[in-house]
């Protein structure tokens, strides 16, 4: 397994479209070699109870070969395997305090849900007054797509012979700051709209910042939320302090991203506005195709269930009617159907905590697309 992790749109859609049962495994990993037994060890509690959940021994072995593949590590292992095959799997760094381990109809994706949502699509840029360092990272992927901006001109250093012409060449600096950091503005406009960010991280050189700001148009502005970090293009010592500081804005600009999420939630609360909430509201808004954001809390002792057939559109809270028809119909838990339908469907998902202030009634809701 690489170092690296993508949660990308098709690899949800992949493992809601696998038949199952599947079981979904998250397994808290340990870094060091001699604390390598406890992980083994919790690993082989959570076999144990998987097969007695119905998990049969080919896809244990298969799932028992992957933690071995995994250890010793960092973050959480999770994986997801069916009829002794191993559908997907990767490391997440970070991850979950808990161990998960899951046998059901269908993969339980809230916690890798979670994860991607901690890690928001967001553009690095490192400017200095000749060009930039970009990474662009989609949502969901800890590996950038980099690119190094260099201005067309060249001509930057103020430093020049005394006398009359001390002036010119100051301007002419000046010009080409101007020139390079309009041109490192295009790439990073062109970089956010690429992997869709919201969140624009800067460092580098002052006033190079200052002519890149200038030169963003006011509809990024309003769109990404800007922050910067410490360091420049020229190694300096930094690289560990900036990397902290890039993960803690990421961090922040993921929850904001939430708590503007419930407040649009909330405010759209009315007989006339675009929230649903609760079970029956919820999957009557899934079948009918009309969520543009599911909002649900992850709870794995959740005890409640719901049906689901073929399509994304296929769920209900009750036993399987007309609008059920066309093929097998499951009964499965009801988070993992839920995300199964906004998944199949387009719809984004937001995953919240148990205990999360202001989370929609009864755990589950949704803000519709506008008619």
């Amino acid at each position: 397994m690489g170092t690296t992790t993508s949660v990308s749109d098709d690899t949800l859609r992949s493992l809601c479209e696998m038949p199952g049962p599947t079981t979904s495994v998250y397994l808290r990993l340990e870094p060091r070699p001699q604390r390598e037994d406890d992980a083994r060890l919790r690993w082989r509690a959570l076999a144990r109870r998987l097969t007695e959940l119905g998990t049969d021994d080919e896809t244990i072995a298969v799932l028992a070969r992957c933690v071995d593949e995994a250890l010793p590590g960092t973050g959480t292992l999770a994986a997801f395997a069916a009829d002794g095959e191993l559908r997907h799997s990767t490391i997440l760094p970070g991850g979950r305090d808990a161990d998960i381990g899951i046998h059901a109809p269908l993969p339980h994706l809230a916690p890798l849900l979670e994860w991607r949502q901690e890690h928001p699509a967001r553009v690095l840029a490192v400017v200095d007054r000749s060009g930039a360092d970009l990474e662009a990272y989609p949502r969901g992927d800890t590996e950038p797509v980099r690119r190094t901006v260099t201005g067309p001109d060249d001509e930057i250093e103020r430093n020049a012979p005394g006398g009359m012409s001390q002036g010119r060449f100051q301007r002419r600096a000046q010009d080409s700051w101007e020139h390079n950091a309009a041109h490192a503005a295009e790439a990073l406009i062109g970089a956010v709209s690429r992997v869709s960010a919201r969140l624009v991280l800067l460092a580098g050189d002052v006033r190079a910042l200052q002519l890149l700001t200038k030169h963003l148009p006011d509809g990024i502005r309003r769109q990404v939320s800007v922050r910067h970090v410490s360091g420049g293009r020229t190694p300096d010592g930094s690289t560990r302090i900036r990397q902290e500081q890039i993960e803690s804005e990421t961090h922040h600009a993921a929850e904001e991203q939430t708590r503007e999420l419930l407040l649009r939630f909330a405010e759209e609360r009315s007989p006339r506005g675009r929230a649903v909430e609760g079970v029956h509201s919820t999957l009557g808004a899934l079948a009918e195709g009309r969520v543009e954001t599911l909002v649900l809390v992850d709870d794995p002792g959740d005890p409640r269930t719901a049906w689901f057939g073929p399509a994304a559109s296929d769920v209900s809270d009750r036993r399987p009617g007309p609008s059920l028809a066309g093929g097998p119909v499951i009964r499965g838990p009801l988070a993992d159907v839920a995300v199964r339908s906004a998944v199949l469907s387009g719809a984004d998902v937001r995953v919240l905590r148990p205990g999360a202030v202001d989370a929609p009634g009864h755990g589950i809701g949704a803000l519709c697309r506008s008619v």
